[in-house]
């Protein structure tokens, strides 16, 4: 089987004392082994990937937000750069939210790719430019992971796309011309519905009534996986189905229970349409320090909490591309990462090693 890791090499990135961001300014649950080190450094990605390694992972989802950006050149010209970068596989993980609102204000964002990115420029037509700059930087990189030859791409928080067929087919036509056939992730794996919070009532009280409508409207249609169809055509586009973080504030009390009937629904939605469902596994959350809030958390429980949700994961593995996630390598922000912590040592790196070592897939289709 092929076992990924979510990475992020934001750390070390300027920014205003009064935003949080992705450096250590920003808040974080636990205290790394490295210290609070910066991602170009060739020392930490010497680190890290020899940690990987040590547990079983196979390649980085590494988060992707706008070409030239920080994240950008530390990966590029940093993590690539190094000679050890060849003994690990990655993959983008494209961040949606960064990558297609950077120029909207407020905090809740939008995802009709017809809307405007900047002037003149839709979002749809940006996030084509950015499939073109991956095939162009990325895609035929040796270590760039594929799968039956095909580039991997997750595409994060893609269940509230709407409008995307026409960007996808011009995609679909760039990397035809190159011979690139990209293996498409949508993260649409999420809650059906919606609960009433004082952050969700506080939203459709501040915004329009437009977008209040609309954002009505998206939650009732996760009620059903089937409901994405016509929004981003799962069945044409895409190759597998995930879900990043399933963490919610209303969400917690019997949290694995829930998600075990989550991932039944998806995994049995995803074989109805011939797409590989990749589960996704969680050491806890926690992110209480980067958002300021008194609210519930999901407990690691000296690692029980990460046991059980491996145990419901590898009920839904995919027997023709067995792939698992998890969420995460190193987000310290939100406390769900595995790397070495003053906390935890290695606890659970020895995890993941162990329980991938329990599958019985032993494949890789890289």
């Amino acid at each position: 089987m092929l076992l990924g890791a979510y990475y992020y090499i934001w750390y070390g990135r300027p920014t205003l004392p009064i935003v949080g961001g992705g450096v250590w300014r920003g808040g974080r649950t636990n205290y790394p082994v490295l210290g609070e080190y910066n991602s170009r450094d060739e020392r930490v990605i010497n680190q890290q990937i020899d940690w990987a390694k040590s547990a079983g992972i196979d390649f980085f989802a590494i988060c992707w937000n706008d070409k030239d950006s920080w994240d950008d050149v530390a990966l590029r010209d940093y993590f690539l750069k190094n000679p050890k970068s060849s003994e690990m596989k990655f993959c983008i993980n494209y961040d949606s939210i960064q990558a297609l609102n950077r120029y909207r204000f407020n905090v809740y964002h939008a995802y009709d790719l017809n809307d405007l990115y900047s002037p003149g420029k839709t979002k749809g037509e940006k996030l084509v430019e950015d499939f073109n700059y991956f095939a162009e930087t990325y895609f035929n990189l040796p270590q760039y992971l594929k799968i039956d030859g095909k580039p991997v791409v997750l595409l994060y928080n893609s269940s509230a796309y709407r409008n995307v067929s026409s960007y996808l087919d011009k995609i679909s036509a760039n990397m035809k011309k190159r011979g690139l056939y990209p293996f498409l992730v949508g993260d649409i794996v999420c809650w059906g519905g919606a609960k009433l919070s004082k952050r969700n009532i506080g939203f459709l009280w501040e915004t329009s009534p437009k977008e209040a409508v609309k954002t009505i409207y998206r939650a009732l249609k996760r009620l059903s996986p089937k409901n994405y169809e016509s929004d981003i055509q799962l069945n044409k586009y895409f190759s597998a189905i995930t879900g990043y973080n399933l963490y919610g504030v209303n969400r917690t009390k019997g949290f694995l229970e829930e998600v075990d009937k989550l991932y039944q629904k998806f995994s049995d939605y995803a074989k109805s349409q011939s797409l590989c469902f990749i589960p996704d596994v969680m050491p806890g959350y926690d992110d209480r320090n980067l958002m300021g809030l008194d609210k519930p958390i999901l407990e690691r429980k000296n690692g029980e909490f990460y046991r059980d949700y491996w145990k419901i994961a590898k009920k839904y593995l995919d027997s023709r591309n067995p792939l698992a996630l998890i969420t995460t390598f190193n987000e310290w922000h939100e406390g769900s990462e595995i790397e070495p912590s003053k906390e935890y040592g290695d606890e659970y790196l020895k995890i993941t090693k162990e329980e991938k070592e329990s599958i019985p897939f032993t494949e890789n289709n890289n």
